[in-house]
């Protein structure tokens, strides 16, 4: 109920009650009379048939939420579901005057600081709790020193049931709900005799006096049951600074550990960041910001868990397309310039082998035709066809010898899960050994004439001149173990120092995650940093998001370039899902042509919007946004590395 219209109620059935004819006097329940609705010296206040409601003062016993987190008043909402009884929490706030203040700052604090530091007392429960008075006074004394004003505080709590029975059991509940929490410190007094008067007055100032708190602005701040910085999670990372916040430096801290998928796009931003090992150091710019957000917020979240949601740590594959070279500990690194996967290996199950085997085929043609780099439409189309035919027939008859597939793997099972890949890589064919294939079959294209020959010549003399080129990366056994150890929980495949050339790149993603979809185990998470350095097709993604749905894979993107038409959220919504579909989003600095061009910033809020336009990608500002409670800021970012 609105908490004005208890008054506008309760004068209004005072008036109809003086209107009407009395037929007899109603006693009401003891201590109550009925046509007036009040008795003063009651600590009840009856609002309608059946209705009434009670108010009573809230105060925190001196030391049990100090320090706090931004926030920490939300402990006084009970988390059970209470019966017969509503809850209305009241809080009000209200700047001391300046004659009060002048007191307070000029007397108050050098007499009472003067007076702990004399105290001599050997409880040792007494003389800790002396030194917090002793400490708030200091830092009360130095916010003071920065032109910080004082604010009165005080909250009530209106209960309001059918009758005093349901009032009291309220109560009860309320404080059965703080013991199941383990929360201390909250005491609750009823305001006997005042009830009419404090209702009356419920949105008036605060009610100044010894047992209400008296804070400096910024302390007061933290005590607000909605902090106006969107994030202020327990146990959460802090990222910076919520630039829209009314609360003088609010700091952003979350706890991503629940996400499964996310999307961040820099547009180019820097994250300003400072590093662990240099604990005074000033913050610097660094550059790759998508994936920076994405190491310190999903990374470290993904690496440790949180033990008191229940949430264990989980293994996190971070593929490496860009520049970025920061690790997390407890890490596994794999420069893969250096080590191969072989692309022929189908990476599967027995009991998905066919579904596996023709994803694997795809994968390697679509290989193939990146590495081919023609741009003519038609022999795109000839060379995908004649390459999926030739493999599939190699595979099924001429692999190995005798062929390691079967064109029956319903009735062949055991023929069929040769194909998958197992410890024995260096038994496995590598793509060198189908080169004879592409060249038996420029004798067999020149029998159709000189058009198909010329292509069959050239598609061969390519893959030749590429395998040999790239030997170390697609001609080789698998060279990466089959089993990571318990305390490798972050596994980098560093793509980024092979080559910049952007298509061998896309032909080395997918090789990489065709590999990491299949090893990685349920609830995992992989982490694609910088999905736009790459040029791919989006559906050669498919098999790969089919995987990782079927097998509850969580997925984090960072595209990290701005204005880039090919490789964007929106080209790329076919895998990673639409802007609502996000568990979590991370957005740096926007062009206008980002906004004309990418549909998927059509739902951002306008104010977020219009902030990321106004910005440069050196200001290290970045939008972010929880699906789970719809929670948002746009921040300027102090992350620790």
């Amino acid at each position: 109920m609105n908490l004005k219209n208890l008054l506008k109620r309760n004068k209004s059935e005072g008036k109809s009650k003086n209107e009407k004819k009395k037929k007899k006097e109603i006693l009401g329940e003891p201590g109550f009379t009925a046509p007036f609705g009040y008795l003063e010296d009651d600590g009840y206040l009856i609002t309608g048939k059946k209705s009434m409601i009670s108010i009573f003062d809230t105060l925190f016993q001196y030391g049990t939420n100090n320090p706090a987190d931004i926030g920490w008043t939300n402990i006084v909402l009970p988390k059970a579901n209470l019966k017969d009884v509503d809850i209305h929490l009241v809080q009000r706030q209200r700047g001391m005057s300046k004659e009060e203040e002048e007191k307070v700052f000029s007397k108050y604090f050098a007499d009472n600081a003067d007076v702990l530091q004399k105290d001599d007392t050997k409880d040792a429960r007494s003389r800790n709790k002396n030194n917090d008075r002793l400490r708030d006074i200091k830092v009360s004394s130095s916010l003071a020193g920065q032109e910080e004003t004082i604010v009165d505080t005080d909250m009530l709590l209106i209960l309001k049931g059918k009758d005093a029975e349901s009032i009291e059991q309220g109560l009860v509940d309320i404080k059965e709900s703080y013991k199941d929490r383990a929360v201390k410190g909250i005491m609750f007094f009823r305001k006997t005799g005042e009830q009419l008067s404090v209702l009356k007055n419920l949105f008036e100032k605060p009610k100044t006096n010894p047992w209400h708190n008296s804070d400096m602005i910024s302390v007061s701040a933290s005590r607000l049951f909605l902090p106006s910085s969107g994030f202020s999670d327990n146990d959460g990372e802090d990222v910076g600074v919520d630039i829209n916040s009314i609360i003088p430096n609010q700091h952003s801290r979350l706890n991503l550990s629940d996400v499964k998928n996310a999307v961040i796009f820099s547009g180019g931003s820097t994250v300003n960041a400072t590093f662990a090992d240099d604990f005074y150091s000033k913050p610097i710019s660094v550059t790759n910001g998508g994936s920076v957000m994405a190491t310190v917020l999903l990374g470290k979240a993904f690496w440790l868990g949180d033990r008191k949601k229940g949430i264990p740590g989980k293994r996190t594959h971070h593929i490496i397309l860009n520049d970025f070279n920061y690790r997390l500990d407890d890490s596994l690194y794999f420069d893969m310039s250096k080590e191969a996967i072989n692309p022929l290996e189908v990476q599967g199950t027995p009991e998905t082998v066919h579904r596996d085997f023709l994803a694997n085929l795809d994968k390697v043609v679509n290989i193939m035709m990146l590495l081919l780099k023609t741009k003519d439409v038609h022999e795109i189309d000839q060379y995908e066809v004649n390459l999926h035919d030739l493999l599939y027939s190699w595979y099924v008859e001429g692999a190995n010898g005798n062929g390691i597939y079967t064109k029956n793997p319903t009735e062949n099972p055991a023929l069929a899960q040769r194909v998958l890949a197992s410890e024995y890589h260096d038994k496995y064919p590598t793509l060198r050994s189908f080169l004879p294939v592409l060249q038996n079959n420029v004798i067999a294209k020149s029998l159709d004439g000189d058009r198909p020959k010329e292509l069959a010549e050239t598609l061969y003399k390519r893959m030749n001149n590429l395998f040999t080129e790239y030997q170390d990366i697609f001609d080789r056994p698998t060279t990466l173990p089959d089993v990571y150890k318990a305390n490798e929980r972050n596994i980098y495949y560093d793509i980024a120092k092979v080559t910049s050339d952007e298509k061998v790149k896309g032909a080395m993603l997918l090789n990489v995650l065709a590999y990491v979809v299949n090893r990685a185990l349920e609830g995992e998470v992989i982490i694609i940093h910088g999905l736009d350095s790459v040029q791919i097709t989006p559906s050669m993604l498919d098999d790969y998001k089919k995987i990782m749905d079927r097998k509850n894979i969580g997925k984090v993107v960072v595209f990290e370039d701005t204005e880039n038409e090919e490789a964007n959220p929106d080209t790329f919504s076919k895998f990673i899902g639409g802007i609502k579909e996000q568990d979590f989003v991370c957005i740096g600095s926007l062009t206008d042509k980002d906004v004309d061009r990418i549909k998927w910033f059509d739902n951002l809020p306008i104010t977020a919007r219009r902030q990321l336009l106004s910005t440069t990608v050196s200001d290290g500002i970045y939008y972010l946004r929880r699906n789970r409670d719809r929670l948002s800021s746009v921040i300027r970012t102090n992350v620790r590395l």
